[in-house]
């Protein structure tokens, strides 16, 4: 292994997020990057990158295996997580996004490492009073164990801080558009594949950030000093979700439903899809915490301080969802 100044940990590098945060810490000369990875994980993109890179093996909730990959690391990025809107136990939320950071974050105090970002998303302030909210907004009540087990996550990080002088900082991103997401999610395949018969909130206005500008968040909280104690919300490109469907049928040359359907219309049809899927193990079309977030009505923040302390700037949402339909398409 070449000779380097630091070390960076990242865990779930092999996802979605993890693989463009991996790509764009090699491009620093003074970096090497080790990717924590689950046994059961396919990491060949990983794996054709050129750079100081090397790859243990470990889970988040497991904490005895993160001792090695976190040791004498300068610093940790916390990018594994269970990124959903269902499990079959919604159990599992908790044990990765809750404790799972949990112990992320006790071995980077065991490690003393420098620095740790955690990614966690927007929807930990659930429905704040202020609208646009910013960092320093008190979160309302969250509307999915998605949300809720990543603001407990959270929570435990700002403690740390507190007690124990973890050097955290949490990168807030808004939804992740761009091409290589395996998850149902940001409904692009669907939309592309005319499995959408009507829309869910089409008037609901959301905050989106290119893939590429999230990595460059999240490396910039990262390198740059004075982030430590830091909350940065990551995004600025907002879109109904008409507007956002849109673009994927212009783009695409799919025609788009124009039907809204009310969501306490489709609550009792979500519940009964709830059902069946934790008999099958199958992931319902309509999951009832999507039912539950669209719901909760649009998710408006101010990017301001990414802006200024970070010096983003963000790719416009059409250029994100082209690359994503470009990628379905083939």
């Amino acid at each position: 292994m070449a000779v380097c100044n630091r070390i960076i940990t990242v865990t779930g590098a092999s996802g979605f997020v993890g693989r463009t945060l991996v790509e764009r810490l090699l491009q620093e000369k003074d970096i090497h990057v080790r990717c924590l990875v689950r046994p059961e994980t396919d990491h060949s993109y990983l794996d054709a990158l050129d750079g100081d890179i090397s790859f243990y093996e470990g889970n988040i909730t497991q904490q005895h295996t993160l001792t090695t990959a976190i040791k004498g690391a300068w610093g940790v990025v916390n990018l594994a997580g269970y990124r959903e809107f269902w499990a079959r136990d919604p159990e599992h939320f908790y044990k990765v996004n809750r404790d799972g950071a949990q112990n992320v974050f006790r071995a980077c105090l065991a490690a003393d490492v420098s620095k740790v970002v955690q990614v966690s998303t927007p929807l930990t302030y659930g429905v704040p009073e202020e609208v646009p909210f910013d960092e320093q907004s008190e979160p309302g009540k969250q509307s999915s164990d998605y949300a809720r087990s990543k603001y407990l996550g959270d929570q435990a990080g700002w403690k740390m801080l507190a007690h124990d002088d973890l050097p955290l900082t949490i990168v807030y991103l808004a939804a992740v558009i761009g091409a290589g997401d395996d998850k149902e999610t940001m409904e692009v395949r669907r939309a592309l594949e005319k499995r959408m018969p009507a829309l869910i909130g089409a008037d609901n206005t959301y905050t989106y950030v290119y893939l590429r500008d999230a990595s460059e968040a999240i490396a910039r909280a990262l390198l740059q000093d004075d982030t430590v104690g830091r909350k940065y919300l990551i995004g600025d490109q907002r879109a109904t979700t008409r507007e956002y469907f849109n673009i994927i049928g212009d783009l695409a040359d799919v025609s788009i439903p124009k039907i809204n359907i009310p969501e306490n219309w489709l609550v009792p049809v979500a519940k009964v899809m709830s059902w069946i899927s934790e008999l099958t193990g199958s992931r319902p079309i309509i999951p009832i915490d999507v039912i539950k977030t669209t719901a909760a009505g649009s998710l408006l923040f101010k990017p301001d301080r990414g802006i200024k302390e970070l010096k983003m700037r963000y790719t416009p949402l059409v250029h994100a969802l082209g690359e994503a339909v470009e990628e379905i398409r083939g």
